[in-house]
């Protein structure tokens, strides 16, 4: 348990003080692990989120998504959530969470990885 514990001190920094250059209403936390991605009234697809914020996440994706559109992520053990496209580059997508994550369940996710 002490490797679990050391590995929970290393993702608790302090954020930022950069908040003026950097538009993100939260520090993103690199994390690499797949998950389910799907649009309104299409079936869910398989993508690799590369890093996780308490307001949104980046993934990998075959999918070509407008900026905007309605999304539901399905990470491990957790119900779906709603998050809305905020840009599109390449395979590369950047969304916001319309309700953004509890801390405690982003820090679980990045535990578990």
């Amino acid at each position: 348990m002490m490797h679990d514990h050391h590995q929970m001190q290393a993702i608790t920094g302090h954020l930022s003080t950069g908040a003026a250059v950097n538009p993100r209403k939260a520090e993103r936390t690199h994390v690499e692990m797949g998950a389910g991605l799907r649009q309104r009234g299409a079936s869910g697809v398989s993508v690799q989120i590369l890093d996780l914020s308490t307001h949104g996440f980046r993934a990998s994706t075959h999918l070509d998504l407008e900026k905007g559109a309605d999304v539901w992520l399905k990470l491990p053990g957790l119900e779906a959530l709603h998050a809305r496209v905020a840009w599109m580059n390449g395979y590369l997508v950047g969304c916001e969470f319309l309700r953004p994550l509890h801390p405690a369940v982003l820090q679980m996710m990045v535990v578990r990885r």
